[in-house]
């Protein structure tokens, strides 16, 4: 991957802010449809989208297609403890629609590799290296900077690479995080049988 070959963000993907309150209400609409609301607090630590975190809401008149969740979108949660999630829409069962506490890039190149995007926002030495301020206090990310981002278009061979260690790290993590809450039960379960014994 060539460092000096950089490329503003805005020229390979569409980016934008999520749905604002007024696209949806948490109150039941008679004749509307469900969605299920990303919000903040719908990822964990690692940018994966918790199911039990999502919300239902209603979606108002308004044309809220652009804000629904598409397959291979990068979700920037872009307020507070910045991360980025790949959606895979084939996990969820109904429409997930993209709070405005996430910047929505949308890859339409083929070169772009949306895998690579997430990892260029949750790397800390990454966003030092590109220069991605986070702002003051809060930290915080706007779509017009990450439009301005200029960023380095890897290879077909690098972009790869990067999936493929990512899917393996994803999965160690999971596998891992399974086994430690197996043993978690297990142990609780010996000492509340020794406590009550």
């Amino acid at each position: 991957m060539a460092a000096g070959n950089l490329t503003p963000l805005g020229e390979i993907a569409e980016i934008f802010m999520g749905a604002t309150v007024s696209y949806y209400s948490k109150l039941p609409l008679e004749g509307e449809d469900r969605l299920l609301l990303i919000s903040g607090n719908s990822l964990d630590e690692h940018g994966n989208i918790v199911e039990s975190r999502l919300i239902p809401v209603w979606k108002h008149k308004h044309n809220t297609k652009r804000f629904i969740a598409q397959t291979g979108d990068v979700l920037v949660l872009a307020r507070g403890n910045i991360r980025a999630t790949v959606f895979a829409e084939a996990l969820h069962a109904e429409p997930l629609l993209t709070s405005a506490n996430f910047a929505i890039i949308r890859p339409h190149q083929p070169e772009v590799s949306h895998a690579y995007l997430a990892e260029l926002i949750n790397t800390p030495s990454s966003r030092e290296r590109l220069g991605l301020s986070l702002g003051k206090g809060t930290p915080s990310i706007r779509a017009a900077d990450l439009r301005r981002l200029k960023v380095p278009i890897p290879d077909p061979q690098t972009r790869k690479a990067i999936a493929e260690i990512r899917d393996a790290r994803n999965e160690a993590f999971r596998a891992t995080q399974a086994l430690a809450e197996q043993q978690y039960a297990t142990a609780t379960s010996m000492i509340e049988g020794l406590l009550w014994s």
